[in-house]
């Protein structure tokens, strides 16, 4: 089964975005998926109980950039995009729809696709030990509650918190019970960041208006085969189908 590709894109002229991309792209995303599950999914998504569930996941683009001014972005000619999803239907609509497109385009600058590479699927073989995984999108953990006044409030934990390997177990159980890839709540996971907690690492970014908190970096895996799968697949952490939790395997 597919559950990741990567597309490489290529443009006349460097492209100038917002530094907070991430609704673009995924608007992008959404544009080419055949309209009935584009709509399903944007409206609905995967229930679990009072929960839903967009089940895929994308890296920020990948290729050489220079920040501007003004909160501008400017991406060089070649880059590329990594997109996730343990749906077939979600992969194969989307590249088939970038390969029968001819006006592609991101915030109205023409693009066009190089190609697109079917990537491997995690090998069970080779986690046994647990696995080195380097962010391609911030991973973010969150919990929201609420203040003295009755006020809602957010708090976005960092690595080296419990709370942090604890919150993200209980996401990936969750996707996992939805995906019918796992029923026990006894199932391993440990997660730990294999660098300094720097703030270098710690990236903040707005999506439609909202801030949000997210972590780079690269960490140790070790999880029972199910939810590294699950985690691989949808990504790690909350707020995947926003571009954050997308991560890719560099070693064991």
């Amino acid at each position: 089964m597919i559950v990741r590709i990567k597309v490489a894109f290529s443009a006349k002229e460097p492209l100038i975005l917002p530094i907070h991309y991430n609704y673009i792209v995924q608007s992008f995303i959404y544009k080419n998926l055949s309209e009935e599950f584009s709509e399903f999914l944007h409206n609905q998504g995967f229930k679990l109980g009072s929960r839903s569930f967009k089940l895929f996941t994308f890296s920020r683009l990948l290729g050489r950039f220079e920040i501007l001014q003004d909160n501008k972005i400017k991406i060089y000619s070649p880059f590329e995009l990594i997109v996730s999803s343990p749906i077939e239907r979600f992969i194969k609509d989307f590249a088939s729809s970038l390969l029968k497109n001819n006006s592609l385009d991101l915030m109205g600058q023409g693009i066009e696709i190089n190609g697109v590479s079917v990537l491997s699927e995690l090998d069970k073989e080779k986690c046994k030990d647990g696995l080195f995984i380097k962010m391609l999108s911030p991973v973010v953990v969150y919990k929201t509650y609420l203040d003295d006044r009755g006020g809602k409030k957010t708090y976005y934990f960092n690595p080296r918190e419990d709370e942090f390997a604890v919150l993200l177990r209980e996401n990936l159980l969750k996707k996992a019970k939805l995906l019918n890839m796992v029923n026990e709540e006894s199932l391993n996971f440990k997660i730990e960041p294999a660098f300094e907690l720097d703030q270098k690492y710690c990236k903040i970014i707005k999506y439609k208006g909202t801030v949000i908190k997210g972590w780079m970096g690269v960490y140790k895996l070790f999880a029972d085969f199910p939810l590294l799968r699950v985690a691989y697949d949808t990504g790690l952490g909350s707020k995947n189908s926003q571009g954050f939790g997308c991560f890719e395997v560099i070693g064991n």
